[in-house]
Formats: structure tokens, C-alpha cells, sequence
């Protein structure tokens, strides 16, 4: 069983919030289209039934409009998308004990932290000791995601939280785990981890060096 580091409480961690045209025109785009479109569709219902052309051309106008905020969402990616892409691959590379996809997840000066962002770090060379367990008795056997939420930081960073239930090959049911990951681009344009903190395991915070 993964060691936990008794008497100390999780860490209420909350994402930051994204900046505004971000979130209405990348990340969450249905939070400005849904209501224009609500609002069109009545206009086009209102004038069809009262014969009123204006309020028909208004209605088609504005769902025009919905559907130009949509396609621009659609082809812009923000820092919080591309963290999320970057973090799904993370996974998907410990499900199958892929070290080296894994490894290539992170920052070559990456870090990882226990119980919250802020807290004492180990460097990239301890992290990847410990992921060699992912090979070993904490192999995983299945993972489902119940949490993949994502802000923009800024224009070069993303914030993830990750919530997990995995089973191991050494656990005897799946195990809760909440992780915050920090995504940044780097120079040569890749979005890769910087900071790797994992918050809970089985609502409290898990021992420093364990993965």
C-alpha cells in the first residue's frame, strides 16, 4: 500500500481564473454561444409568428454569431487546453508503465511536490525513481479520470487539476487520488510539466518520494 504522511490535512487547492476572452472564446465557448443562441431562436420564433422580418433577420444574425464563437474555439487552442493535452498523455503513459513517453511528459528541470504546489520539491532524477514502481508493485491495473479541470495562467502556462481512481497491482480497490500540474511552453514550443503536485491519496497527503 502507497505510504501516506500522517497527520497532516490535504490542502484546499482551487485553479486560477482564466482570463475572460480566454475562457469565452477557447476553453468555455457554450458559456457566450448558448444564451445568443437562446435568445436567437426566440427572436426567429417571435417574428415568424408575428410576421416581423426584422426579428427573423436579428434571430439568424445572432445565431451566425453563436456559430462564429464556436469555430473560433475550435481552431484556437489555449494554455489550459494545451496543459490538459499534455497531462492526458502523462497518463496514458503511466497506465501502460511507459517510462519514457512518461519522462518525456516533463520539463528537463521539472519538479514534483506533495500535498500542494507550494510545498518542498524533489528534482526530475527522484521523480523518475519513483515512477519505476509504475513497473513494479504500483502497477496500474485500470484508471478512471473523475476530475480534468484546466485554467490559462498566462499566454506560456496552464494549470490542471487531476482527479483519478486507480487500481494497482498492490492496492485491493481503486484508490482516489487529486494531482495540480503546471504546463508551460517552452522554448522550442512544446508544452511540457514544470511542477507536479500530488495533493491527496485517500484524502490525505501521500509520503514525499512515493509515486
Amino acid at each position: 500500500m502507497r505510504h501516506l504522511t500522517p497527520h497532516i490535512p490535504t490542502v484546499n487547492i482551487e485553479l486560477p481564473s482564466t482570463p475572460l476572452f480566454t475562457a469565452l472564446f477557447a476553453e468555455s465557448p457554450w458559456t457566450l454561444a448558448f444564451p445568443i443562441l437562446v435568445v436567437a431562436a426566440a427572436l426567429a420564433w417571435w417574428g415568424a409568428r408575428t410576421d416581423r422580418v426584422r426579428a427573423i433577420l436579428a434571430g439568424v444574425a445572432m445565431m451566425l454569431c453563436a456559430a462564429a464563437i464556436l469555430a473560433l474555439a475550435a481552431v484556437q487552442v489555449s494554455p489550459g487546453e494545451h496543459a490538459r493535452e499534455t497531462v492526458q498523455a502523462m497518463v496514458a503513459a503511466a497506465e501502460s508503465a511507459d517510462l519514457q513517453r512518461f519522462q518525456a511528459c516533463f520539463a528537463p528541470d521539472a519538479s514534483m511536490h506533495y500535498g500542494g504546489p507550494e510545498s518542498p520539491g524533489d528534482d526530475m532524477e527522484r521523480l523518475m525513481r519513483a515512477a519505476e514502481s509504475l513497473k513494479g508493485k504500483h502497477r496500474i491495473e485500470s484508471n478512471s479520470v473523475t476530475e480534468l479541470s484546466i485554467a490559462t495562467k498566462d499566454s506560456e502556462c496552464g494549470i490542471v487539476l487531476l482527479g483519478c481512481r486507480t487500481t494497482t497491482a498492490s492496492s485491493y480497490a481503486a484508490v482516489p487520488t487529486r494531482w495540480w500540474i503546471e504546463v508551460r511552453r517552452q522554448a522550442d514550443g512544446a508544452w511540457l510539466i514544470e511542477r507536479l503536485a500530488w495533493i491527496e491519496l485517500l484524502n490525505q497527503v501521500p509520503a514525499r518520494g512515493t509515486l
